[in-house]
């Protein structure tokens, strides 16, 4: 997964806040700064102001919609 995506999962900024915070050499992969084309793993420690940083778990949401109902 690319770096600012991994970022933008785990909830610190949206991916072109991601971008931004790359560029700013705020961010680390396994210690060394990381890079915008960086892509990373499960088993890599990505570090955003020396704060670990870890991707959230994905939730998944079903409804049981009635007839006519109107959802966004």
């Amino acid at each position: 997964m690319r770096l600012n995506a991994y970022l933008a999962r785990a909830g610190v900024a949206s991916r072109r806040g991601a971008d931004a915070l790359i560029k700013a050499g705020r961010v680390t992969v396994n210690g060394a700064a990381g890079e915008l084309n960086t892509f990373v793993g499960a088993s890599d420690d990505v570090r955003v102001d020396g704060r670990v940083i870890g991707v959230q778990r994905l939730r998944h949401v079903l409804l049981n919609k009635p007839r006519g109902m109107v959802t966004t």
